[in-house]
């Protein structure tokens, strides 16, 4: 593995992506900032997420640790940050996920990777007889997360990534609108507010199974 990491520093190993999406995103502070959405299998995305994506968690951590917050102040700061994911390994998942049944995307903006997601394709709907595709997996940069101790760098990250995920499953995979995906703990008040349905005999453990009904994908695709 770590002969592949130099390969890709060295830009040895080339990427395999295009642009299909372009927007703005708002700036929490105000204003907004252009941003880019690849597509595409990209290994050395993938591992530009998990080191820069990593860097920024230590430093979160660093920052709090340094501010000696007593015990009841911590154990609330500690919950306000979003970090089940944080053992993902972006670069891993890259080499394992190759075959056509996988698409890659990869949300761009000020030069960062400000978010990624993974899907896997045809998915049964849970909701009516039709196929739609399944979050493996979705992220967006810890910057971008709410915490009490940082404020988000951009808003609507995630939102704008998974709607260029379902347009392009609409209009070149020939799929039906709508996805489900397994929601860690942390996100299903986000997937909530997307309305998506939760559906309890797909549930595994702690991770809840949610799908997008397609009347709420058309309307995220601003058809409906």
């Amino acid at each position: 593995m770590d002969d592949v990491k130099q390969l890709i520093k060295d830009g040895r190993i080339k990427s395999d992506t295009a642009v299909i999406d372009e927007g703005a995103l708002t700036l929490t502070k105000g204003g907004t900032s252009p941003y880019k959405v690849y597509h595409g299998w990209d290994i050395a995305s993938s591992l530009e997420c998990d080191e820069r994506w990593g860097r920024s968690n230590l430093e979160l951590f660093e920052y709090i640790e340094q501010q000696n917050f007593d015990d009841s102040k911590l154990e609330e700061v500690l919950a306000s940050v979003q970090t089940e994911d944080h053992h993902w390994n972006w670069f891993k998942k890259s080499v394992g996920t190759t075959g056509d049944e996988y698409e890659w995307f990869y949300l761009y903006a000020g030069s960062e990777p400000q978010a990624a997601c993974l899907i896997y394709h045809p998915k049964d709907s849970a909701l009516g007889n039709s196929n739609i595709f399944y979050v493996e997996f979705l992220a967006v940069a810890p910057w971008n997360r709410s915490c009490l101790v940082r404020e988000r760098k951009y808003l609507g990250v995630g939102s704008a990534l998974l709607k260029t995920a379902l347009s392009f499953s609409v209009n070149k995979l020939g799929l039906s609108p709508g996805f489900s995906l397994h929601s860690l703990p942390q996100a299903s008040g986000y997937y909530s507010k997307l309305k998506m349905v939760n559906i309890e005999n797909r549930n595994k453990d702690t991770l809840l199974y949610f799908e997008l009904p397609q009347l709420e994908a058309n309307k995220l695709l601003g058809v409906a």
